[in-house]
């Protein structure tokens, strides 16, 4: 068949050829420069770098994070000058051979930055900063009502020395890095702080199910513009915020034009004298709505663990959105000052940025950041495509021989262990050793020798079966005990648990207990009047209306008092008891952050008050119980920073029984002054003896307050200051029945207050941080103080970690 073309279709054609020759014509007469600035010595890219085009201003550019740019012009470009603060300046000649992959390399210079002396009028970058701040809230990202985004995160491992040399040598030894892992994520957000982040994809040298990399995108802040950055464990004051030109020293060091925008470089850092946890770097401040285009911050003052991040931001439908963000970790003396440090170095590239999206708060998970069950399983094809870059040699090798070493010495067995050990488990096989039911001590006990036992995901997935038995090697006496948990539903944290255990259990501890803030329970230690329970229960556990958790369980069993002790009750004489209790548990976190990180969520807490409530109902005659009653318990605790103050923690707690009960299931052991254990213990009354008071209604509140260093620092001395404020009131309505025990009621206020001084003694734990030793002193004052002063002064020692 013959075919012919019309004259509109050919008319068309013909038009087409003339648009792409003249596009191709257009494309061809623009001048393009390409290239990458780097450190002359580390031959690490320089971030932000500035550059202006044939000595013409309004032509500056500054480089992405990895040190890249690219220009184009209509002129010809014959010169590029390129600067860098703290770095010498370049000039570099274009030409037609070098344009497309320009290699500009600088020198750091010994000068410090450029200072600016004021003689008249307003530091000039003070101005500009006050404008930064004023628009602070309209350019914050997390202020837009909604967005999604995709990030590709990269993070790499190496050894770094003294002499850059060196580190080039080694890399080049090892023709790799010593390790390197690749995520991707996408998020999802409703303001103010409705937030999920699923890891859709993970790749890490070494390992088959690299599950930990959830964890990875917590390194660094999403943005810039909150009152405080925290590094590690350390809340810094962010340089934009309310406030901060009282605490900060602003310096212009540059000038770009970029289009109609001017872009100021700013160099900022504490002021002298000024004690509080500061940071260092430049802001890029864009007089487009005065938001920062770029940002690089390091803490001022270095520790032991230090890291440098920098972001950088795109102008995208009205809104500066982050596009580029970059991180260096390092320890600075780890593994061994002389001879190097290990640093890891993280990238992270937002792209298929949507603002103001519909979404719905009901179609967030309840994790803030989890990982896709097929997170692990990308083929080497979905990574290409994902890739910003393909992998250099070095990164492509690292994957080949870290790969082998991992399969050759199973890094995933080590991973998985370390897993377990992180919640106190050791995996033997096909059962997990539970430390804390192997290790127990208490000063009734003495050490407890025994051995806690649970079997592992290789025997069961969705059921455990354990078991403990210990020998006191104080009261020469064994306890016991087995268990079996089924989980229903990860996803709802849905279990059922049995039980029975023959064992001890403090007085004052019956039914229910409130978190502690470690994971040790320290307060455990002194206890020394202790019941005997042998009791079965069954509990349904399980998490309702997204940040609420329950318990439900019932309990029955018998309870021996381990000291001289009866209690009578309607004219029944007991020296043991038979109980059963109907029990509900609720905890109450709102906006709690939950991340699922190595296979299990891990709670990050709130920054809202968390409630706990616990009932009990005892049930008379079921299973031959002997009492009826009502118990309440509540709680509510919440800690917060305050910019410029410090951080404030409290626990708000109170109880109630309004029947008769033994002696056991009373309210005490609130206290925890022991001679023999001078340790400060967190929610309890520093001066009072363990069992001083007995109530059967009490209302308890903890207070205290870190002022870290904002009243004293110097270099070599940064301790820090925790004021203690404690009171307590309780009364014993039912009182009547208690025989061969001694006690009080503290129908007055109980009050105490006391001061405590971490780190006064700093010992240096292997390079990467410090033991710190500190002491404190509290009072005891009002109805319940002793005649003597002496006896209502307590001192204890406290023992803490830090980076610096």
């Amino acid at each position: 068949m013959h075919l012919t073309q019309s004259k509109p279709s050919i008319a068309l054609n013909s038009y087409a050829l003339l648009v792409l020759l003249f596009c191709t014509t257009l494309a061809y007469s623009q001048n393009r420069v390409a290239g990458k600035v780097t450190d002359t010595a580390t031959q690490e890219p320089l971030a932000f770098a500035s550059i202006v085009f044939n000595n013409d201003n309004s032509t500056g550019i500054t480089t992405d994070i990895d040190g890249k740019f690219t220009f184009t012009s209509s002129k010809k470009i014959t010169t590029l000058a390129c600067s860098y603060v703290g770095y010498e300046a370049k000039v570099v000649a274009v030409n037609a051979a070098n344009s497309q992959n320009l290699d500009i390399k600088l020198a750091f210079a010994s000068n410090e930055l450029k200072e600016v002396v004021i003689t008249n009028g307003e530091n000039p970058a003070n101005a500009i900063m006050r404008k930064v701040i004023a628009n602070k809230e309209l350019n914050d990202p997390e202020r837009i009502a909604s967005f999604t985004y995709r990030s590709y995160n990269k993070t790499v491992f190496d050894m770094k020395f003294k002499d850059a040399k060196d580190s080039i040598a080694l890399k080049k030894k090892l023709n790799g890095h010593l390790f390197m892992m690749e995520s991707v994520s996408e998020r999802k957000f409703i303001k103010p702080d409705v937030s999920e982040e699923v890891v859709i994809a993970t790749k890490a040298s070494g390992f088959k199910d690299p599950h930990f990399a959830s964890l990875a995108t917590d390194l660094q802040p999403f943005s810039f513009y909150k009152d405080n950055i925290p590094f590690f464990n350390i809340n810094y004051l962010n340089p934009i915020t309310k406030g901060s030109l009282s605490k900060y020293k602003f310096t212009i060091q540059d000038t770009l034009y970029k289009n109609q925008d001017t872009v100021y470089v700013l160099s900022y850092k504490p002021l002298p004298r000024k004690n509080f946890e500061g940071l260092t770097g430049l802001l890029y401040i864009n007089t487009n709505k005065y938001a920062v285009q770029n940002v690089t911050a390091t803490p001022f003052e270095k520790g032991k663990m230090d890291i440098t991040i920098q972001q950088q931001y795109a102008f995208i439908d009205g809104h500066w959105f982050p596009e580029q963000l970059n991180y260096v970790f390092s320890m600075a003396q780890h593994p061994n000052p002389k001879v190097g440090r290990m640093m890891a170095q993280g990238k992270s590239y937002i792209d298929n940025v949507v603002l103001n999206v519909p979404l719905r708060k009901r179609d967030f998970a309840l994790e803030t950041v989890r990982m896709d069950d097929n997170a692990g399983k990308k083929d080497s094809l979905y990574w290409v495509n994902i890739r910003k870059e393909p992998l250099n040699t070095y990164e492509k090798n690292t994957y080949h021989y870290i790969d082998s070493l991992g399969q050759k010495y199973n890094f995933d067995k080590f991973l998985a262990v370390t897993e377990k050990i992180a919640y106190g488990r050791i995996p033997v096989g096909p059962v997990d050793i539970d430390i804390n039911k192997t290790l127990v001590y208490n000063k009734y006990e003495g050490l407890r020798l025994g051995l806690g036992v649970y079997t592992n995901e290789k025997v069961f997935d969705k059921l455990v079966l354990g078991g403990f038995a210990g020998y006191g090697t104080k009261d020469y006496k064994w306890k016991y005990g087995g268990e079996a948990i089924y989980t229903l539903s990860k996803k709802h944290e849905f279990t059922f648990t049995g039980k029975y255990q023959d064992n001890l259990v403090e007085t004052g501890n019956h039914g229910y207990t409130f978190p502690e803030p470690n994971m040790y329970n320290y307060r455990s230690i002194i206890a020394y009047q202790m019941d005997r329970i042998q009791e079965a229960s069954a509990q349904i556990g399980f998490r309702a209306f997204r940040y609420t958790k329950w318990n439900i369980g019932l309990t029955s069993g018998r309870t021996t008092p381990l000291y001289d002790y009866t209690f009578t009750r309607n004219s029944r004489v007991f020296t043991r008891y038979d109980n059963t209790e109907l029990g509900i548990n609720m905890k109450f976190a709102f906006k709690e952050r939950i991340v699922n990180a190595f296979k299990q969520n891990v709670s990050m807490g709130t920054k809202y008050p968390t409630l706990y409530v616990y009932y009990s109902r005892g049930l008379k005659g079921l299973f031959d119980a002997d009492f009826d009653y009502n118990k309440i318990e509540a709680a509510v605790e919440q800690t917060f920073l305050t910019k410029n103050v410090g951080t404030t923690s409290y626990r708000l707690e109170a109880g109630y029984i309004d029947k008769a009960v033994p002696y056991g299931m009373q309210f005490t052991g609130e206290g925890s002054h022991d001679k023999d254990y001078a340790f400060i213990m967190k929610n309890t009354f520093q001066t009072m003896k363990p069992y001083e008071f007995l109530s059967d209604r009490y209302v308890n509140l903890f207070t205290s307050h870190n002022f870290g260093g904002l009243l004293f620092k110097t270099e070599w001395f940064q301790p820090q200051l925790v004021l203690h404020n404690n009171f307590g009131w309780g009364d014993l309505r039912h009182g009547a029945g208690h025989y061969f025990i001694t006690y009080k009621t503290k129908d007055k206020l109980f009050a105490e207050t006391g001061l405590q001084l971490d780190n006064i003694l700093k010992v240096n734990y292997l390079n990467v941080g410090y033991l710190g030793i500190g002491a404190g002193v509290f009072y005891r004052y009002g109805a319940y103080a002793y005649d003597k002063d002496s006896d209502n002064t307590v001192f204890k020692v406290t023992f803490s970690f830090s980076i610096k």
